[in-house]
Order: C-alpha cells, then sequence, then structure tokens
C-alpha cells in the first residue's frame, strides 16, 4: 500500500485521508467535514460567509504530520449524537468476572 496525499493547487499544503477538509479560502486543513464547517461563518443567502480562527470555535491541533485542526476528545464531534460510557465496552476485573 502506497503512501498517497492529497494537495491544493492554491498553496503548498498537503494531507492524507480521504476524510480530511482544505478550505479554498484560508487554506487551512481540517480532519473532517464538520470541523471544516465550524471554521466558517455567516449567512450563505447574503453572501457574508467568511473564515474564523479555528482555535475561537473549539477546534485544537490535531497532531497529525501537517497543519491540521479538528475536534478535541480523539476526534468525536462534540455535536452529534451522544456517545455514552454505557455504549464502551469495559474489561472486568478479577472480582467481578
Amino acid at each position: 500500500m502506497t503512501n498517497t496525499t492529497i494537495g491544493c493547487a492554491r498553496c503548498t499544503n498537503r494531507w492524507g485521508g480521504l476524510n480530511t477538509a482544505h478550505c479554498g479560502a484560508c487554506h487551512q486543513t481540517f480532519t473532517t467535514t464538520s470541523a471544516f464547517d465550524k471554521h466558517r461563518d455567516g449567512n450563505h443567502a447574503q453572501g457574508t460567509r467568511h473564515c474564523v480562527d479555528p482555535s475561537t470555535v473549539g477546534l485544537v491541533n490535531a497532531g497529525r504530520a501537517y497543519p491540521c485542526w479538528g475536534w478535541p476528545n480523539d476526534g468525536r464531534n462534540p455535536h452529534s449524537a451522544d456517545i455514552s460510557d454505557e455504549t464502551t465496552p469495559q474489561a472486568l476485573s478479577p472480582q467481578d468476572a
């Protein structure tokens, strides 16, 4: 398997992963389209859409080998369905087994 990267024709940024999103306006890269959407503000109908600093809307450095913004807490989108601890498999302790 080869390591394939994708790049923007209008900047020098390159990234991997088909779920990664790149903004053609500010040239920031995001872990998901929902993280990308979070950095955009304004109204489509009025033509006022614009980029905002990702750190001001709750996004964090994703820790990838290239500059990339994402959701905190292992990339989970805090606006998606709630994932409770009850659905997470837990290891049994010796006294529970």
